[in-house]
């Protein structure tokens, strides 16, 4: 390590000890120097005593909580500008994280803490340092460089004329000393107005020189003789006669290219997102309330669109960062060929991307750009060898239709989108007012869903399956249920893809996987024509490192023999990464366990992969069944599937079977097996003894 480095300082502020000796050790890897404080007037103590790079800042603390600290940091210039990330167990909401965000925090994070997420944030600000200290360096070595070759100099009468200069003035300018000599030195002036003749009496230089007073600007620009600009800082001073009288002026000039270069890059990087090179969150709300303000000014329209990207973590889960990576920048760049130069596409972080459409005329413009984005991004984007697709949930809010601000406009758009992808995905949605109560609905039933199992809200049905030749019942389908205490019973449809979301389904798949083993293994000894028990299996639970031991351990715990085991997986789980399913599939049935294809034709269909699968039965989805008389294309498929089944020696399941109707329609293209309300809907476990008591 380099002995003259200036380590960077970090101080943790909480009134709890044992929550600074847990950050210390987080922290501990990072090559800074932490301080801890247990309160805000320590805190504030040590701010005037070390120079920080970045506060870790609990909110809730007796006396001085966190805001106020805040507030105090503010007053003074030496500390105003130290980033502080607020960490709380208790404020976990959004009406204290904005008012963190008010009060001039850079980041809001709630206990328990993610490490990846707060180490990622502090190194963030850890780069930043560095590259101070790197234009500190700069700086020094620039002086030195300055003082060795020497500043320009230029000595002016009172009528602006050049009268003395120094070589490294000529040099500077890309001149020599005697072409200077007698010029105007308006000529070396940039002039910013050209409608009027420049006037040096009228100029501000001449007119601080002229009352006696020193001129300093350290930005402005010099014109060489070859008219290139030349960023410089200069002072002017003015010589003064034995009268006292001002009789010229003296300006001592240096050239700023470097600093102007390296504020750049420092600027670039607090307000650009370094993957994608896009405009990053801080940057998009200073252009939404720009755009706010012109809106306002010329009464016209914005609209801000909030893009989330399908199932990204499916493809960071299964192909690696890197590819995943390589699909933002991707992303980024196709965005681009949708909106016009006057708009604004941001990164917020992860898979969000944000639109602001500046000064529309009508809401149906921001519709025009959601169709191009979503056809857009329908061409697979090749990446590392791997041929990815994918889809975009978006949602929409308009100036001043859905709010008059920018957060306002932000959170809206923000609840549109995840209506987008509640309804389906891979389409648009504008906000409406009826939006916040659905999305408090859905708060509440995110936070019930976090308990629900620990207070055993969960519970299965069972539908049998019901086979044509042998005319009986071969099969039971578990299927889930959720009892919510006051809305009562919740379908899976409602509640799954919320469970994905909050990384739930693994663990709830689990308990299903076992207490499915733990009920149907009477009855398999019961009802010796019953030879299947299938359940649902998440995609996600197909990412889990353990999903093998999961399935071994629910299968040992009930005493359960694998070849009665059959799992059922949709198709868009496993074509996420097909060469990773095959492995974990024949893995499975290693284990004597058999395996279906759930929902068969609604997802991306590929003879090529059930080659290569280890499945041994095909269920048709039920949406081809309900159509099956009157659509002639869904009685086409479902042929083609029964006969797709027979050539590749697989079982084939249809499931919604409703009528008589149905039933003989199915007979007759020889499918094995129907599932559906005709024969019996799903009932309880209790229930279903009895069913299979009353049938066998």
């Amino acid at each position: 390590m380099d002995d003259n480095k200036e380590i960077p300082k970090i101080l943790m502020v909480d009134d709890k000890p044992e929550n600074l000796v847990v950050l210390e050790k987080l922290l501990a890897p990072l090559e800074a120097t932490l301080y801890k404080a247990t309160s805000g007037n320590s805190a504030l103590t040590l701010t005037l005593e070390h120079d920080f790079v970045l506060i870790l800042l609990d909110v809730q603390m007796p006396g001085m909580d966190g805001y106020e600290v805040l507030d105090m940091l503010s007053w003074d210039d030496r500390t105003k500008y130290i980033p502080v990330i607020f960490i709380t167990a208790n404020y976990a909401d959004e009406k204290h994280q904005l008012k963190g965000y008010r009060y001039g925090a850079v980041d809001y994070l709630f206990k328990p803490i993610n490490e990846q997420i707060l180490l990622g944030k502090i190194k963030v600000f850890l780069e930043l340092y560095e590259q101070k200290q790197q234009y500190k360096q700069l700086q020094k070595r620039y002086q030195l460089i300055l003082d060795s070759a020497g500043e320009g100099v230029f000595g002016l009468d009172l009528k602006g004329k050049i009268i003395f200069t120094n070589p490294a003035a000529a040099k500077l300018l890309d001149t020599k000393v005697d072409q200077l000599i007698n010029q105007p030195f308006s000529n070396m002036l940039k002039i910013t107005d050209n409608s009027d003749p420049f006037e040096w009496e009228a100029s501000e230089l001449y007119k601080t020189l002229k009352s006696g007073n020193v001129l300093y600007k350290d930005d402005d620009i010099f014109i060489k003789f070859n008219r290139d600009p030349l960023p410089v800082e200069y002072t002017a001073s003015p010589i003064h006669n034995e009268k006292n009288q001002v009789a010229g002026i003296v300006l001592v000039f240096s050239d700023i290219t470097l600093r102007k270069t390296v504020e750049a890059q420092l600027t670039h990087m607090a307000l650009y997102d370094h993957l994608t090179q896009l405009p990053n969150r801080i940057l998009f709300e200073k252009t939404i309330n720009r755009a706010l303000a012109r809106a306002e000014r010329h009464n016209r329209l914005i609209a801000v669109m909030f893009l989330d990207l399908d199932h990204f973590k499916n493809i960071n889960d299964t192909l690696g960062h890197d590819v995943g990576d390589l699909l933002l920048k991707g992303v980024g760049e196709r965005l681009k060929t949708c909106i016009r130069e006057s708009d604004t596409i941001a990164r917020l972080g992860g898979d969000e991307f944000a639109i602001v459409l500046d000064e529309i005329e009508h809401p149906e413009d921001a519709t025009i750009v959601a169709k191009k984005i979503i056809e857009v991004l329908k061409a697979p984007f090749n990446l590392d060898e791997h041929e990815v697709f994918v889809s975009t949930s978006i949602g929409i809010s308009v100036y001043p239709l859905s709010g008059s601000d920018s957060i306002t406009l932000t959170k809206n758009a923000d609840i549109a989108m995840y209506r987008a992808k509640h309804q389906g995905r891979n389409n648009y949605r504008f906000f409406s007012n009826g939006m916040n109560e659905e999305n408090i609905h859905r708060l509440n039933l995110t936070q019930g869903l976090r308990h629900a199992l620990k207070r055993d809200e969960f519970f299965l049905c069972y539908q049998p399956i019901y086979d044509l030749r042998q005319k009986t019942i071969t099969g039971v389908e578990a299927l889930l249920r959720w009892n919510h205490p006051t809305l009562g019973v919740i379908q899976p449809n409602d509640f799954i893809p919320m469970a994905e979301e909050i990384s739930m389904m693994t663990v709830i798949g689990e308990w299903v996987l076992k207490t499915t083993c733990l009920t149907c293994r009477p009855w398999l000894e019961k009802f010796p024509r019953l030879k299947t028990i299938s359940v649902n299996i998440a995609s996600s639970q197909l990412l889990q490192r353990d999903f093998l031991d999961v399935i071994g351990h629910a299968m040992e715990q009930a005493d359960f023999n694998p070849k009665n085991l059959q799992l059922e997986i949709t198709e868009t789980s496993i074509m996420t990464n097909t060469a990773r399913s095959a492995d974990l599939l024949n893995r499975i049935q290693e284990l004597g366990v058999t395996l279906a294809i759930d929902d068969f034709g609604t997802g991306y269909s590929s003879l090529s992969y059930l080659k290569r699968l280890p499945v041994a039965t095909l269920k048709i989805d039920c949406s081809f069944i309900q159509d099956i008389f009157d659509d002639i294309d869904d009685a086409a498929i479902v042929k083609t599937i029964i006969a797709l089944g027979k050539s590749m020696n697989l079982k084939t399941v249809a499931e919604g079977v409703e009528t008589q109707e149905q039933l003989t329609f199915l007979e007759e293209a020889r499918c094995d097996e129907i599932q559906g309300f005709f024969y019996c809907k799903p009932i309880t476990a209790t229930e279903m003894e009895a069913f299979l008591q009353k049938n066998q």
